[in-house]
């Protein structure tokens, strides 16, 4: 479900991404965070997101700090394809 809103928010940002992928935090030592790479171009934005923010996600509930986050990832992304 995370990958079709990050392909939507894609989508509309007019960003065409290679890849997106969620990294289990675990991994990384934290319990309750994942890492979320977005590459595009040649370039990757790396941002914390929470498991509780996808679970709502995936429950079919709005989210809206985990959008304002991906979107705030792919403006990051998008200003780095453009320079």
């Amino acid at each position: 479900m995370i990958y079709k809103s990050i392909a939507d928010l894609a989508s509309q940002m007019n960003i065409k991404l290679s890849q997106a992928l969620v990294v289990d935090g675990r991994k990384l030592g934290c319990l309750n965070t994942h890492l979320l790479n977005l590459d595009a171009d040649g370039h990757r934005i790396s941002t914390l997101v929470y498991q509780t923010e996808i679970d709502e996600l995936q429950s079919g509930l709005s989210c809206k700090p985990l959008e304002d986050n991906i979107r705030a990832a792919l403006s990051r992304l998008k200003t780095l394809q453009e320079s």
